[in-house]
């Protein structure tokens, strides 16, 4: 786990990126625990990202997190706090879809 918060904070917006887009591939692993960690972390991660491509990397994981079951309310708490306005429309359609989960 802190491998995963290391690399969502990195200075490298690719390695943020390529970081998140590994979280879904291993839904099939992550306990009930686990997932709610990591979705908080990239919950956390998404609502201060400013590159767009790893900010839309970070919300399909959440997304995916979301569909496995494995995100509550609490866990994806940072992004009721996010100002979406002036995103990508499909940004904030998964921002929409992502409030939607809880």
């Amino acid at each position: 786990m802190s491998e995963l918060i290391r690399q969502v904070t990195d200075r490298d917006a690719r390695k943020r990126e390529l970081t998140a887009d590994r979280v879904p591939d291993w839904l099939g692993s992550y306990s009930l625990a686990d997932g709610r960690l990591r979705a908080g972390v990239l919950s956390a991660a998404a609502a201060g990202e400013s590159d767009m491509r790893a900010l839309e990397a970070q919300l399909n994981a959440l997304l995916a997190l979301g569909a496995g079951g494995l995100t509550d309310l609490e866990c994806l708490g940072r992004l009721h706090e996010v100002d979406f306005t002036g995103w990508p429309a499909e940004l904030v359609d998964y921002m929409h879809d992502l409030l939607d989960i809880t």
